[in-house]
């Protein structure tokens, strides 16, 4: 996955039911008392091979996220997602903003083969 960047939802933007936090983060204020109360609507770019679902799972684990809301995109290759979350789950997942996510295959020390998520520029 590639292009990750902040989306401007004009649901997040209603006053009423969502504070803006900083840059891009929001706190649903209806969701009261919950612990993964913060909102980030992001878009990402499926590279050549990829499908919808890795690296996307082991991306939201890693930064103990949840897709909060599937977004409409034009372009099949385009995913957006409100993601929700506790805010330094958000704010750490809001890092990889413009850097490139991919599952990679190596070797451990025993000889067996496993898949790590990388992150790069």
């Amino acid at each position: 996955m590639k292009n990750f960047k902040i989306i401007e939802v004009e649901k997040l933007m209603n006053a009423s039911n969502y504070e803006l936090v900083e840059e891009g983060i929001y706190t649903d204020l209806a969701d009261k008392g919950g612990f993964s109360v913060h909102r980030i609507a992001m878009e990402m770019e499926l590279e050549d091979g990829e499908d919808s679902q890795y690296p996307l799972e082991d991306i939201l684990d890693k930064y103990y996220v949840h897709i909060e809301d599937f977004l409409a995109s034009e372009d099949p290759k385009k995913l957006k997602f409100i993601l929700g979350g506790e805010l330094d789950s958000i704010q750490k997942f809001k890092s990889i903003v413009g850097k490139r996510v991919y599952n990679e295959e190596y070797l451990d020390g025993e000889g067996q083969k496993r898949i790590r998520l990388t992150i790069s520029r």
